[in-house]
C-alpha cells in the first residue's frame, strides 16, 4: 500500500517537481503500477484469511501501512525512492506470496 501512496504522491506534483526519471507522458504507467502494487496487499490479506492466519491481515493493516508509510517512509523518502524502494519490496513479497500459497 504505501507503493501505491508514493505513486500517488508523485502523479499530484507539479512537472517541474517531479524526478528527472518521470516524463510527463509516464502517468497511466504510474497509475497502473500504484494499482498492481495494492493488490499485493490485498492478497496477502485474502492468504491470512483464507489460511486462518490471523497475524497476516492485521500486520497488513497496522503495522505495514500507518505505522510503517506514515511514521517512517514518508518522512525518510522522496515520492520516487519511495515508488521504487517499496515496489520492488512489494513485487519480492508478492512472488513469496505466489509461491507459498
Amino acid at each position: 500500500m504505501s507503493a501505491a501512496l508514493f505513486a500517488g504522491k508523485l502523479l499530484k506534483m507539479d512537472e517541474e517537481d517531479r524526478p528527472a526519471w518521470l516524463p510527463v507522458q509516464r502517468n497511466t504507467l504510474i497509475l497502473m503500477l500504484g494499482n498492481v502494487f495494492a493488490v499485493g496487499l490485498v492478497g496477502a490479506m485474502v492468504y491470512g484469511a483464507f489460511n486462518l492466519t490471523w497475524w497476516i491481515p492485521i500486520l497488513c493493516l497496522f503495522i505495514t501501512f500507518p505505522v510503517l508509510h506514515v511514521l517512517i517512509l514518508d518522512r525518510m523518502l522522496k515520492a520516487g525512492a519511495g515508488l521504487i524502494l517499496t515496489g520492488l519490496l512489494s513485487v519480492i513479497g508478492s512472488a513469496s506470496l505466489w509461491h507459498y500459497w
